[in-house]
């Protein structure tokens, strides 16, 4: 609580100072027509990041590509860890100390808007009219009251893990497609020394992450969690969990204890990330696995994770869209994200690429991609998920039933939408 106090308070000084912004600290420099500065010299544009590995070594190769490509425009690029954006956000707000673009968690993007951290730049996309070729869910992500407030850059989602040898030891061939079906495969494993099926349960973001494609597939949101469906969505999970089809483990597990327990053979099937591809299979090269669609209840649902690219408040706008609009041009946004292990956000690459679907993994998720939801978006996300993330460790605690967990849920979403 202590915490979020001081990010609100970060962000409401923010709003009263006339420089906010910038990586000069004085918003926006005088362009010529030519570009750069009145002076001559090219505009300088600071980006904060918090790519790490491969994605921000593939990242900083396409910095230096743009700044050698034309003399108008210098990116800088400053690395701050995930974990430490938001503070770092309000902190800098204080001292004139912001970067002119930030990239944040897509669950970030409408909290940072509402606050007025970031820049409204629907003039902008609007006039350079590329949107109609992104997937609905991460650009949706990117808006706040219908304005957009930043661009998807990177994209990825959950699916259904599953061992195929494991499955066809207990007689299925197929993975389950319905919740009846889910239910049926994992209880095949309750009497044995392998775990049916896994979810990260653990009280944090993921396990909101991990519960939303239940949410949204049962036909609820997190708008209405004491609807019937919403309260279904959690009741599913929690029998799974009563009836042994589930270790009472997921309580304390995260996606990474997830995936441990598949590539060692210990879980059957997870809900789990694209990201973790690469670590199966060089964990367990001989392990026959696959990634199909999270089995549905009223339809089938996913749910995306990511990062945005936005402009903050009082930045040097201009140059910043202009360096945003080249990363997301398809060639440079193909390339970083085949280069670097993620999804792009746009239908257009992902139908003329061959990369994702000529991949044995990676092409089970583009079809999930093209209907994942963004979670929100919501200024009010970090109060919504903890709602949430409370109610999942109260129904699977047996401190409280999934209905009395899900109404009290819903209650707390409600009194924090409505301050």
């Amino acid at each position: 609580m202590k915490k979020q106090v001081i990010w609100a308070l970060g962000f409401s000084l923010c709003f009263s100072l006339t420089a906010c912004g910038g990586s000069d600290g004085e918003g926006s420099n005088d362009v010529t027509q030519e570009g750069g500065t009145a002076n001559g010299e090219p505009e300088e544009v600071l980006i904060w990041d918090y790519f790490t590995g491969v994605g921000q070594e593939v990242f900083y190769e396409q910095v230096d590509e743009f700044n050698n490509s034309q003399d108008d425009i210098v990116v800088k690029t400053e690395y701050v860890p995930f974990d430490q954006i938001k503070q770092q956000l309000s902190v800098g707000s204080t001292g004139d100390a912001l970067p002119d673009i930030v990239n944040i968690d897509h669950v970030d993007n409408a909290a940072l808007a509402s606050q007025g951290v970031l820049a409204d730049i629907t003039d902008k996309v609007d006039e350079w009219g590329e949107t109609e070729h992104f997937l609905e869910g991460p650009l949706n992500s990117t808006m706040y009251e219908d304005s957009y407030y930043g661009l998807p850059y990177t994209s990825n989602t959950l699916g259904l893990f599953y061992n195929e040898d494991l499955l066809e030891e207990a007689g299925f061939s197929e993975p389950p497609e319905t919740w009846d079906e889910l239910e049926e495969v994992a209880a095949a494993f309750s009497n044995s020394d392998v775990n049916g099926f896994g979810i990260a349960g653990e009280r944090s973001e993921e396990s909101t992450f991990q519960f939303y494609p239940f949410l949204r597939s049962a036909g609820a949101d997190y708008d209405n969690l004491d609807s019937p469906q919403a309260v279904r969505a959690l009741d599913f999970l929690d029998g799974l969990l009563e009836n042994g089809h589930m270790s009472s483990d997921v309580i304390n597990t995260a996606q990474d204890g997830l995936t441990n327990q598949f590539t060692t053979g210990d879980l059957a099937m997870m809900v789990n990330g694209s990201w973790n591809i690469e670590r199966i299979k060089d964990d367990n090269p001989d392990m026959n696995w696959q990634v199909t669609e999270i089995p549905r209840d009223e339809e089938h649902a996913s749910v995306i994770g990511g990062a945005n690219l936005s402009i903050v408040e009082g930045a040097n706008e201009d140059p910043a869209w202009e360096f945003m609009k080249w990363l997301m041009d398809p060639e440079q946004l193909e390339s970083y994200a085949a280069d670097s292990g993620v999804f792009p956000p746009r239908q257009d690459i992902l139908d003329e690429s061959d990369f994702w679907e000529n991949d044995e993994y990676l092409s089970s998720f583009v079809p999930i991609m093209e209907y994942a939801d963004a979670r929100g978006p919501s200024p009010h996300w970090p109060d919504v998920s903890e709602a949430v993330q409370l109610a999942i460790q109260e129904s699977f605690t047996d401190s409280k039933s999934p209905e009395d967990a899900m109404n009290d849920a819903a209650e707390e979403v409600s009194h924090v939408i409505d301050e």
